[in-house]
């Protein structure tokens, strides 16, 4: 028969046995000492100087004095030397100064925040399942920092498996974010549970944004929808092509080819259309000639588009003039010089002609003559008016009170001019003339 039991190692009385209360006695010390232990404290390295009768500690590691070589064991001081149990795997003890029970294994004793928690299925202030096996019930839930940052994980187990966060109403899902089923992430909702919309979808590749949220393509004006880089002509170097002006009611910049539905007469070649707009009825349109810099602008409102004018710039103010149904659509101003003068042309269709120094000499014995052949040709016969030179060395054979009021018979293309010899004077002798007379021309280029 063995004289120790073969857990606790406790002394067994032996038969015949003399003093057997000393065994029995040393058995029930052992046991006070292990059942329900308690102990003081696990970080000493060496004894109290004046330990209480029944004291307990866990010996710390590098214990020295009676405690040297006895790391980890219980250490018991029965009144007068200190008695040593050595725990076994499982065993557990309270302890005092940390307020926790420890339990001793392959790595010493450890307190539950050093050995961690393990359970199948964990409620709080809810029931657990095999499918939540984590489950809380409770107005919220922090997880905070311990002096730095914070990282909460969710992990799966393969690109085709889930990891996200759903969100329920009910236990009907209404959104979830995050990995499900692919390697991109996603935010999506779902009216019922059941249909579920990828509302955004943020690419694992490159980041790039897709999904129900985000326009389908340039031209995409649905309300609610996030833009893309070159949506209406932001933030590209190409904008979106359209063909018909009269269409375009959404705000932003776009491509159209001219001649196109809606675009101003005459207007050609590639062209950039800016669109601001109020609404589908409200709106204004400012068209851009790419190849010659013209400019056209125009409004719409009540629904109806109105007719388009051309901008003026620096560059249109001296150039070919035209006009097309009453709207001009070319230069503001076209100038001219030939032998026969200088002209003007404006916008409007008015056109001016000027010679300075024309030369009427002597027709006959009663007028003087000039014939006029204008340096741009009128669309109608103008106005011709005459102004006499002041100088009297430009009067030959006859004095300036010699001259009638000028007569004229105009064209389109020219002057006959007559100055008669005033009533009372002599009659006009051969070589008579007057240089340096200023012709003046009003009338229009356009009717």
């Amino acid at each position: 028969m063995s004289q120790i039991s073969a857990i606790l190692s406790l002394p067994y009385i032996q038969p015949g046995q003399a003093q057997k209360h000393v065994t029995h006695n040393e058995a029930l010390k052992r046991l006070d000492a292990l059942v329900q232990p308690v102990v003081a404290d696990r970080d000493r390295a060496a004894p109290p100087a004046t330990p209480g009768l029944g004291a307990r500690h866990v010996v710390a590691a590098g214990a020295a004095g009676d405690w040297a070589g006895h790391a980890g064991e219980i250490a018991v001081w029965d009144g007068a030397a200190w008695l040593f149990e050595t725990p076994l795997p499982g065993w557990r003890a309270h302890c005092l100064a940390e307020g926790e029970d420890l339990l001793f294994g392959a790595q010493g004793w450890q307190g539950r925040s050093e050995r961690g928690a393990r359970a199948a299925h964990l409620g709080l202030n809810a029931e657990a399942d095999a499918t939540d096996r984590l489950t809380i019930s409770a107005a919220s839930t922090l997880l905070t920092h311990e002096g730095a940052g914070h990282r909460l994980k969710i992990n799966r187990a393969g690109g085709g498996d889930t990891a996200s966060m759903l969100f329920q109403t009910g236990y009907a899902g209404g959104a979830e974010m995050g990995l499900a089923g692919e390697a991109d992430f996603s935010i999506k909702t779902s009216a019922d549970g059941a249909g579920w919309t990828t509302a955004l979808r943020l690419s694992a590749a490159d980041g790039r944004a897709s999904g129900a949220a985000v326009q389908s393509d340039r031209l995409d004006a649905t309300p609610g929808r996030l833009l893309t880089v070159g949506a209406f002509g932001l933030g590209t170097t190409a904008a979106p092509a359209i063909t018909d002006a009269d269409a375009a009611l959404t705000g932003g910049s776009f491509a159209i080819a001219m001649p196109s539905p809606g675009t101003p007469s005459g207007a050609t070649g590639p062209g950039l259309l800016s669109v601001a707009a109020l609404g589908p009825d409200e709106a204004t349109q400012r068209l851009h000639e790419t190849a010659t810099g013209r400019v056209w602008r125009r409004a719409r409102a009540g629904g109806i588009w109105q007719g388009w004018r051309r901008e003026i710039g620096q560059a249109d103010l001296l150039g070919p003039v035209s006009l097309s149904g009453g709207l001009p659509g070319g230069a503001v101003f076209e100038t001219g010089e030939t032998a026969s003068g200088r002209y003007l042309r404006l916008a409007d269709g008015t056109q001016i002609a000027q010679i300075d120094a024309a030369l009427f000499a002597q027709a006959s014995p009663d007028r003087l003559e000039h014939v006029w052949s204008f340096p741009a040709p009128f669309a109608q016969s103008p106005q011709v008016t005459a102004t006499l030179p002041g100088a009297e060395a430009d009067f030959a054979g006859l004095a300036p009170g010699d001259i009638g009021p000028l007569m004229q018979e105009t064209g389109a293309a020219s002057a006959a001019l007559r100055l008669p010899r005033a009533a009372g004077a002599a009659g006009f002798a051969g070589g008579a003339q007057i240089a340096s007379v200023r012709l003046l021309a009003v009338g229009r280029w356009s009717v």
